[in-house]
């Protein structure tokens, strides 16, 4: 007990430290683990070869974190990892709780280990070191709770530095569950029942669910449940309940402080403002569903409530009823009960942002209480994988029904796959690397020096300020416009040219040119003043698209639905006004081949709502060219469109279909259905082999070659169309955001000799990039993040790079490089934020 306090005295008893991060005690080297359980041995995959752990105090009181650092042992290894796209954040950051179930185990020092390093082929540091004793926890990011970290001590640490490293890791857990430390005999009792050496271990193989009595309470508004008869599949499923997860963290028995873990709730600006309790919400009366139609059952399932403060999902209750029911046509609710007391109940619709995992046989979503617009994200995880498989084939059938009120067996068989699978998150797209070629998206990824974005070093020195959009730009701004200027507007487009490096922001009816810097920045040149028609009224421009090598901007009118007007740039004033068509309406333009730009080429594609043509400015009168016009009977409601760089096309529509069309007069080669979200944007890869689509809530990878190697663009693919990929923000991740998701149009890197590598998209006030390396190998949630303190408008690469980023606020606009998007896990830690040096206020 003496060395308990007098560790506990070295540790704890500075309070003027506790309001600040410091280092407490260090294990110097190691190596870091994910261990995956399969069903005939754990598989172990090496993240760090060498690492440091060390317990480090937070800046909030009585809190304490357990950090995993990445070694290097030279700049040129560190170099060559700064390259790798797949590495994951070089420091990973717990919180110390009891939920990671931290204990100190022996390991076998020769179980075979992978490596995540695309640097390393081996894992050199098992022929360094003979490991045999390791620091094991739960893994946070896992919301199946199956998955394990361990850190394998170096033989160089002796035994008295592990000893009283295990020791303070118990005292952090410690006075974070009871807020102090000054009982040694209670903190002797408490680390020895956490060890399991005398009875009463609070760490328990079986969790606790939150008792009767409490969810009873939450839900005292919820009435009965709908005595709707089991589904086939409820006979079916085993009526045992299923094996309890060994690692799922414990629920919560104290609350905690407010904030994330690790950081002070009034000073972190990422911290999102919504859900602030652990407590699962407030259900809405499930009395309408009385007389409802059970759809599926699943029985015995646990339930988890994801806990923002510790980022990880708590066991609510550990078996429950699963149920998707119907009360009226084209409206389906998915209802949660225990013992037939309604615990949650909520209407089948595209916020849910639902995702299925085959591997762990979880279904996550998002919650979003009425009332509040309080977010949260709940999981269950099914009794098997049939389960699951039945359970998400009748979700995607409740949420197509939903979405384009009709019968989801009205759809071609060949196609009910296709709108089916594209739920499913942890599928390995193989076909595509066959179609494609692996090497182009797996093997070129090697940048010179000189296409880097700043020395490391340099970076990680610099801090970033607020960027304050009340900046003294904007008023300078206004004064010098007068009375006619865009004060009160803010930026609403983006248009990135590819000949000159310059970009052009709308703002009202002034238009501002940026130039790119051979450094990667943004440098202000010059504003183009007063937007007016011939007839010299000014307007602000709903729609613009650089032309003729970027000298030329086409700019469209805001209620004016038959003109399209050209701008002269080196003139900075509009020149010709083009009549498009006396009856027929465009409603947005295109170039046409995705490089058009960059040359003189004069015509160009119009869309509306049902009417797909060229346009030709050359033509006297209209310029529309009647020959070359696809016109449907049927309202298809067209709503974006993209050219390949063969000019072949792809158009998208409100109802979410594409189709894919080689020639503008002639019928579509290939219609791809929707999955009835509105398209808002479309692109698609220089030569036509996969197209991005864009919806409010996902975004849809689609491969247009069949399995034996025919473009969708050339020849009906039939039912030859492979499986679409839903991109998509995790539910957790929604729910730690508190804000609901609303992407921007993704787009992919575009060069003439470019490969495509990254599609950007964003949502409010954050910019979000996937690896389509990473997504061909089916790791759909590996995705980066930057959050900006306003609502980003529009982003964009730099025409032939994939390492840059323009992004468009209200008042500013940016050129980041990609390498300073975080995981999601690093984003929910404090950390350095750049300068706001390559920041341009654009008031103009």
């Amino acid at each position: 007990m003496w060395a308990i306090k007098a560790l506990g005295s070295l540790v704890f008893s500075q309070e003027q430290g506790a309001g600040q991060t410091a280092s407490l005690l260090q294990l110097p080297l190691g190596c870091f683990n994910l261990i995956t359980p399969s069903n005939t041995k754990n598989s172990r995959e090496c993240l760090f070869v060498q690492a440091a752990a060390t317990i480090q105090r937070t800046a909030t009181p009585h809190n304490y974190q357990l950090v995993i650092s990445r070694l290097y042992e030279d700049d040129h290894e560190a170099d060559l990892a700064a390259e790798d796209d797949d590495r994951i954040d070089d420091e990973q950051a717990f919180l110390i709780d009891e939920a990671l179930a931290l204990t100190l185990v022996h390991t076998d020092s020769s179980a075979a280990t992978t490596t995540r390093s695309a640097n390393t082929s081996a894992n050199p540091y098992a022929r360094k070191v003979k490991p045999q004793r390791a620091l094991s926890w739960n893994d946070p990011g896992d919301e199946t709770g199956s998955r394990r970290l361990e850190f394998v001590i170096d033989s160089s640490s002796n035994d008295v530095t592990v000893k009283m490293f295990e020791t303070m890791l118990y005292q952090c857990m410690f006075e974070r569950k009871y807020g102090s430390n000054d009982n040694g005999m209670d903190v002797e009792l408490y680390i020895a029942q956490q060890k399991g050496i005398i009875p009463g271990s609070t760490r328990s193989a079986n969790t606790t669910p939150l008792a009767a009595k409490s969810m009873a309470r939450l839900m005292s508004d919820a009435s009965t449940t709908p005595g709707s008869p089991a589904s086939p599949l409820a006979h079916k499923t085993p009526s045992k309940a299923p094996a309890t997860l060994a690692s799922t963290p414990t629920p919560l028995k104290k609350p905690l402080p407010g904030g994330l873990a690790g950081t002070p709730s009034s000073s972190n600006t990422s911290t999102p403002v919504k859900q602030t309790s652990a407590q699962p919400p407030r259900m809405p009366p499930t009395s309408a569903l009385a007389n409802a139609t059970s759809l599926i059952k699943i029985l015995n399932a646990p339930l988890f409530l994801y806990d923002i403060r510790i980022c990880q999902f708590c066991l609510m209750n550990s078996s429950v009823t699963v149920e998707l029911v119907q009360p009226k046509p084209y409206i389906f609710h998915l209802l949660i009960t225990e013992d037939k007391k309604p615990i949650l109940s909520q209407q089948i619709e595209e916020r849910m942002n639902p995702v299925f995992n085959r591997e762990h046989q979880s279904f996550v979503w998002v919650y979003i209480e009425p009332d509040t617009g309080n977010m949260y994200s709940w999981s269950i995880k099914f009794p098997d994988s049939p389960s699951e498989t039945a359970f998400k084939d009748m979700m995607a059938k409740c949420m197509y029904e939903t979405l384009h009120k009709e019968a989801f067996g009205k759809v071609k068989q060949e196609e009910q796959r296709y709108l089916i699978d594209a739920y499913e998150e942890d599928t390995l797209m193989t076909d595509a690397f066959a179609k494609l070629g692996v090497n182009d998206y797996m093997d070129d990824q090697d940048e010179s020096d000189d296409q880097k974005l700043g020395d490391d070093e340099q970076e990680e020195e610099e801090e970033e300020e607020p960027v304050d959009d009340n900046d003294d730009g904007e008023s300078e701004y206004d004064d010098v416009a007068g009375p006619s200027s865009s004060k009160g507007h803010k930026n609403s487009q983006l248009a990135v040219g590819y000949k000159y490096d310059r970009s052009f922001v709308v703002r009202g009816n002034r238009i501002g040119v940026f130039k790119h810097t051979d450094d990667n920045k943004l440098q202000f040149a010059t504003t183009i003043d007063n937007v007016r028609d011939l007839s010299n009224r000014t307007f602000s421009p709903r729609k613009v698209m650089l032309h003729e090598q970027d000298s030329s901007m086409l700019v469209m009118k805001p209620g004016e639905s038959h003109n399209i007007y050209r701008m002269d740039l080196e003139r900075g004033r509009i020149v010709e006004e083009w009549k498009v068509d006396d009856i027929v309406p465009v409603d947005t333009i295109l170039p046409e081949s995705k490089f058009a730009q960059l040359t003189p080429q004069k015509t160009f594609i119009g869309i509306n709502h049902n009417s797909i043509f060229r346009v030709d400015p050359r033509l006297s009168g209209n310029k529309r060219v009647d020959n070359e016009t696809k016109q449907y009977a049927t309202k298809n409601d067209f709503s974006a469109a993209v050219t390949t760089g063969k000019g072949e096309l792809a158009v998208a529509s409100k109802k979410g279909d594409i189709r894919l069309f080689n020639k503008l007069n002639l019928r579509a080669k290939t219609h791809l259905p929707g999955y009835g979200n509105p398209i808002i944007g479309i692109d698609a890869t220089a030569d036509g082999k996969w197209v991005v689509a864009t919806t409010k809530t996902y975004l849809l990878l689609i491969a247009t070659v069949t399995d034996g190697g025919e473009s969708g663009f050339q020849k009906p693919m039939g039912g030859q169309k492979p499986t679409p990929r839903m991109l998509k923000l995790k539910p957790e991740h929604v729910a730690w955001m508190g804000v609901e998701v609303s992407f921007t149009s993704a787009r992919f890197n575009t060069g003439e000799d470019a490969v495509e590598r990254t599609i950007v998209t964003s949502t409010g006030p954050y910019v979000i990039t996937w690896n389509m390396k990473r997504v061909l190998k089916g790791f759909l949630n590996d995705y980066h993040i930057k959050k900006y303190a306003d609502t980003v408008v529009a982003d964009n690469f730099k025409y032939g790079k994939d390492d840059a980023i323009i992004v468009t606020l209200p008042e500013n606009v940016e050129m980041i490089a990609k390498n300073k998007l975080s995981t999601p896990q690093r984003l929910l830690t404090p950390q350095k934020m750049k300068n706001r040096n390559s920041i341009v206020n654009s008031p103009f």
